[in-house]
């Protein structure tokens, strides 16, 4: 049992590692989400009557919650990847609270604004010990 605890307190750091690649699947599965919705995505961002601008809003969150959900579980180019996600999530946080509220029965502030919160970690914390950038970082410095 002590050598599990010793273990457990060595590599404590592999938690926020998981949750980090839980966010990139997250942003992954919200990537495919709106690519079967487009429509409500594009009604969402309120840009549905204007092809040219929500065609290019739309293609722009999905490619990066593609793109950069795949970097975040990776570890590549994390601070990069998940700052593309920032201002996205600043959206969609603001849209959240103003069309939903704190308290409404449908939410997603909640959860919207945990991702985003989220986000902002991984911005400051970056990879962690079992990224690609990690590697990358050791490999040069040897």
């Amino acid at each position: 049992m002590k050598t599990l605890i010793a273990w457990l307190e060595e590599h404590k750091d592999w938690t926020v590692e998981f949750l980090r690649m839980y966010l990139g699947l997250v942003l992954i599965l919200k990537g495919i989400y709106f690519i079967r919705d487009m429509d409500q995505l594009l009604a969402l961002i309120g840009l549905s009557a204007s092809i040219w601008a929500g065609g290019l809003f739309a293609h722009y969150i999905v490619l990066a919650h593609l793109l950069g959900g795949l970097f975040v579980i990776l570890g590549l180019i994390t601070r990069y990847a998940v700052a593309a996600q920032l201002p996205i999530l600043t959206g969609a946080v603001v849209i959240a609270y103003l069309r939903e509220g704190l308290m409404a029965e449908t939410s997603n502030f909640e959860f919207t604004s945990l991702v985003f919160l989220l986000l902002v970690v991984f911005l400051f914390y970056g990879g962690g010990r079992l990224s690609v950038d990690y590697l990358l970082e050791n490999a040069r410095n040897r």
